[in-house]
């Protein structure tokens, strides 16, 4: 199938002036008084045709320069980018509206800078009014309309002259929830078509949802590129550890009390495995794992020796801890003071990501940990469930009777 949209080395810079002296001074004297900003560094890529492809990425990561220039609304400093088919972009949708035109002026208005003839725009009028849900006011100026028929009239004119590719930046997002699921399924009906998709949403569900594959930018360059279901992850990763960085930490006075019980006992190691006993940090959801603690309880200990496992998301969102407390005596004496301890989790439906597990050595009576060894194994999740959260629970659809 041969692309419809080829971004080759694709690059935009942007002069940042300190203010007016420094422009002055470059245009007058022609001597660099800027600071270049790179939105975007040699992004490459390729759309098929019927395709529908995701952006994602944090704020200024240079997702809406990228969709400016695919729409033709601003153009690269260096690379390509060739569309092929008629492009109608979804990016401001109030954007191009004459204010003392009324909404039927600015439909032509509208359809005659994307090169439409007069003929053409007769024959989407009546749906794109339709659609707007505007005919009461469609012959009032646009000036008087409120911000929710702005962008419903918009939307309908991005999506009304039968585009063979759509580029959508943040489009579902707005109007009331009503006019958005309305939105969704017209944007499911171009793709059901055939139509070529470019979409940039913060809603993850959605691109996972709506596309094959997608890009990552990160600081205007490309992260991941691949599944749009495993560049989600990947994403979602990223930021899920970039927000526990910012989580507090134990203050010195707890540091001092745990470092005085770690003469007592302490983790000597840990080992994350398969059923097979073969270590493995890379899981799919459902299979089982089971972890091997060693500890060290010394002359000093007095209590019955504990360990306990807590299974942490990387953005420290605990998903579930097992203590032997509850147990009996479950650990195993290998030798004087050392002890040997095993917990299996037969299956583990946790969804796409990243985890990792911190180890506790206590007792069973005072409850005290003598030892933390936080991260002391780290491993991946890989699901082809789309579903959002922390595990896949088990469901199904039935038709209601």
């Amino acid at each position: 199938m041969k692309p419809a949209v080829r971004v080759s080395q694709l690059s935009k810079v942007y002069k940042l002036y300190w203010g007016p002296r420094s422009l002055f001074k470059e245009m007058v004297l022609r001597v660099p008084s800027h600071q270049q900003f790179w939105a975007l560094k040699e992004i490459s890529f390729e759309v098929s045709e019927g395709e529908a492809f995701g952006i994602i990425g944090e704020n200024g990561a240079g997702k809406t320069t990228l969709l400016q220039i695919l729409a033709g609304a601003t153009f690269p400093t260096s690379g390509s980018a060739n569309v092929q088919g008629k492009a109608s972009a979804l990016l401001e949708l109030t954007a191009g509206f004459h204010p003392d035109f009324t909404g039927r002026e600015n439909i032509y208005f509208s359809g005659a800078l994307a090169g439409l003839s007069r003929s053409q725009i007769q024959e989407s009028e009546s749906e794109i009014i339709a659609f707007s849900e505007l005919e009461e006011f469609i012959d009032k100026p646009v000036k008087t309309y409120s911000s929710g028929m702005h962008v419903r009239l918009g939307f309908a004119l991005a999506t009304g002259f039968d585009p063979s590719i759509l580029v959508i930046d943040e489009a579902l997002a707005v109007g009331d929830q009503r006019f958005q699921k309305k939105c969704t399924d017209r944007i499911l009906n171009f793709k059901r078509k055939g139509c070529t998709i470019l979409f940039c949403s913060h809603n993850l569900y959605q691109v996972k949802t709506l596309c094959e594959r997608a890009i990552w930018l990160k600081k205007g360059r490309i992260a991941a590129q691949g599944v749009a279901q495993e560049v989600v992850d990947r994403y979602t990763d990223y930021v899920r550890e970039d927000e526990s960085k910012s989580s507090p930490v134990s203050s010195p006075a707890v540091e001092s009390d745990r470092d005085s019980k770690r003469q007592i006992c302490w983790i000597e190691k840990t080992v994350l495995s398969d059923a097979e006993h073969r270590p493995r940090s890379e899981f799919e959801s459902g299979d089982p794992l089971q972890v091997d603690i060693w500890c060290y309880f010394g002359p000093g200990f007095e209590g019955i020796p504990a360990v306990a496992v807590a299974l942490v998301r990387n953005d420290g969102v605990c998903v579930y801890t097992a203590s032997s407390n509850t147990a009996g005596d479950s650990l195993r004496q290998e030798s004087l003071h050392h002890y040997h301890a095993r917990v299996v989790f037969p299956e583990t439906p946790l969804l796409s990501g990243r985890y990792y597990l911190n180890v506790v050595a206590t007792d069973q009576e005072k409850l005290q940990a003598y030892d933390i060894v936080e991260r002391a194994q780290t491993f991946t999740v890989s699901s082809t469930d789309r579903g959002i959260g922390l595990v896949r629970l088990h469901h199904y659809w039935i038709e209601p009777k």
